[in-house]
Order: C-alpha cells, then sequence, then structure tokens
C-alpha cells in the first residue's frame, strides 16, 4: 500500500498527468448491487435481498428477510462480513462460508450506520443521541465515543479509526479512544473510498480521482467506463461495476 501511494504521489508532482491504469479484465455478473471484494479477491454482489460471494470455483449465499432489505455489507475481513438492515435495527456477522456468527436487533439505539471495527467491536451511529460509538459483540455494551455530530452523508472505516464526510463534503475520522481529527474539504463527489486519513478515491461523474487532503488535489485515475454504479479498491486494483459488468483494472507502476 505505501508503495502504491508513493507512486501516486509521484505521478501528480513530476508530471501533473492522468494516473495510467490498465484493464485486467470484464465479467458479466447477473446481481444488482456490488459491495466489494475481500483481501482474496472474492466478490460479494445481492439480487432480491440474498447477498452471494462468488470466487473463480464457487458461489456461496446468504439470505435472512426476516431483517427486511440489506442496507450495507462490509467486506474487507475476509473471516467476517457484517451484513446491516436499517429498517429494524439489526446485523448479521457471517464466517468465510456465509454461514451465521452471530445476529442481533438493537433496542438501545437506533442505528443509522454500522462498521467493523478490531477486537470484537462494530462502530455505529445512534441517529438518537446523534453520537458515534463502538459496540462491543462479547459484552453487547455501547460505547459513545463523540458528542452529538450532525449531517454525516457517507462513512467508512477500518479496524482502527472510523471516517466520515459531512453534507458540506467536510470529512473526518475518529479513532478507538475518541479523539476525533479534521481531515479536511473535499471535491464534489458521489462515492468515495478512503485509503488513510491523508487520502482518498472518489467517484464523480463516471471519473475516479486520487485525493490528498494536505495539498487538496485531485489526480484522475485513466479508467474510462460509464454509468459506474460502485467501485473498491484493494492493493492496486480497482474494481468498477456498471450495468451488470465487473471490471478490473491495475494501477501501472
Amino acid at each position: 500500500m505505501r508503495i502504491l501511494l508513493f507512486f501516486l504521489f509521484i505521478t501528480f508532482y513530476s508530471s501533473a498527468q492522468n494516473i495510467e491504469s490498465v484493464k485486467i479484465e470484464s465479467k458479466l455478473f447477473n446481481y444488482e448491487v456490488f459491495w466489494g471484494n475481500d483481501l482474496s479477491g472474492k466478490h460479494f454482489f445481492s439480487k432480491s435481498n440474498t447477498l452471494y460471494k462468488v470466487s473463480k470455483s464457487d458461489t456461496l449465499n446468504y439470505a435472512n428477510n426476516n431483517f427486511g432489505k440489506i442496507s450495507s455489507v462490509e467486506t474487507f475481513n475476509m473471516l467476517q462480513t457484517l451484513v446491516f438492515y436499517k429498517e429494524n435495527n439489526a446485523f448479521v456477522l457471517l464466517d468465510a462460508q456465509l454461514n451465521e456468527i452471530k445476529t442481533a436487533i438493537f433496542s438501545e439505539i437506533n442505528c443509522e450506520f454500522l462498521k467493523p471495527a478490531s477486537q470484537n467491536e462494530l462502530w455505529f451511529y445512534d441517529s438518537l443521541s446523534q453520537q458515534i460509538g463502538l459496540y462491543n459483540l462479547n459484552s453487547k455494551i455501547f460505547k459513545f465515543l463523540s458528542n452529538p455530530i450532525k449531517n454525516i452523508k457517507c462513512s467508512q472505516s477500518d479496524y482502527n479509526y472510523l471516517y466520515w464526510i459531512d453534507n458540506e463534503n467536510n470529512a473526518f475520522s475518529i479513532s478507538k479512544f475518541g479523539k476525533i481529527k479534521s481531515l479536511g474539504k473535499i471535491m464534489p463527489f458521489e462515492k468515495v473510498f478512503f485509503l488513510s486519513q491523508t487520502d482518498l478515491f472518489y467517484l464523480f461523474e463516471d471519473k475516479i480521482y486520487y485525493y490528498t487532503f494536505e495539498n487538496q488535489l485531485s489526480t484522475r485515475i485513466n479508467i474510462n467506463e460509464k454509468l459506474i454504479e460502485n467501485f473498491c479498491y484493494t492493493d492496486g486494483f480497482f474494481s468498477i461495476f456498471t450495468n451488470y459488468q465487473l471490471s478490473t483494472f491495475q494501477i501501472k507502476k
């Protein structure tokens, strides 16, 4: 990851040109939503409220109609997939074979979003108190970490931080100790993918850009796809989903 980020900085400052990429493959997938990939390269889709995990050798599926419509699927942990059902304030944790590990319906909070953290914890945002916190899967205890925060437009997590962007395109992070950091303001976007507290990728008008908060500079990734519905990034590879087709691009070094 650090090597790629170094390459991105050098590419921008040396030539101020687009970051080049090469298309590796394109495949048709008859699914409605692309949620992302895990670190082993398996793809996660959904159709008719059923979750599918697709590899080159097989396809696994999971459905839970008792909890309503799938709101989000978090895929970066290969051993635990987190499926959130906002309308019923519920979540499911699945193992690598999409078997249920844990299910829960929250009664103490009204969960707006739910993201994975480390050490058997989940990030949450409670729309009643408007606070961010951590939920412990073992003790089932909610720990609130922030003062009230309004107007969260989108969010993402890694094991140590939760990232979010508000309605005015200001970006923030919060640590597991409750320390909030203002990261800066980003350009208009449709979807984002945080790399760290210093940089991210964002999608706007069918173009993907690399953005650094320190310099407030955007560099376009040379990926020419139309009607992009979702994208994800893993270790130098972009997966772009559009019109039932998933295309993979590799950053040129």
